[in-house]
C-alpha cells in the first residue's frame, strides 16, 4: 500500500503507473550502461590477450561460458502474471534500453 500526501491521494493510481514507468526507464538505463562497460571489459581483455599480457591467468573462454550456461540454467521466473504495472515496468525498461 503506498500513501501519497493528500493532495496527491485522488490521482494515486495514475502517479503510481508514472512512478512504475520511470523505475522502469532507470533500470533500463542502468542494465545498458553495464552491459556497455561488460563489452568494453571483454574487448579490453581479448585484446591485452593478444598483445601478452595476462591480467587474469585462470580463465579461459570455455570456463566464461560454462559459468554463464550453468548460471542461465539456474534461472526460473515461474508464474509471472503480467498486469498492466508489470506492462508499464516492461516498457519503460525497454525504451531505458533502447535509448540509453
Amino acid at each position: 500500500m503506498v500513501l501519497y500526501p493528500s493532495f496527491l491521494a485522488p490521482y494515486a493510481s495514475e502517479v503510481t503507473i508514472i512512478l512504475v514507468f520511470v523505475d522502469g526507464l532507470l533500470f533500463g538505463l542502468a542494465i545498458k550502461k553495464a552491459i556497455v562497460s561488460v563489452v568494453l571489459l571483454l574487448v579490453a581483455f581479448v585484446i591485452s590477450y593478444f598483445v601478452g599480457l595476462a591480467f587474469i591467468p585462470s580463465i579461459s573462454v570455455s570456463s566464461i561460458l560454462k559459468y554463464v550456461v550453468d548460471y542461465a540454467k539456474g534461472i526460473q521466473f515461474g508464474g509471472i502474471v503480467v498486469s498492466f504495472t508489470i506492462l508499464v515496468f516492461f516498457i519503460g525498461l525497454g525504451i531505458g534500453i533502447w535509448k540509453g
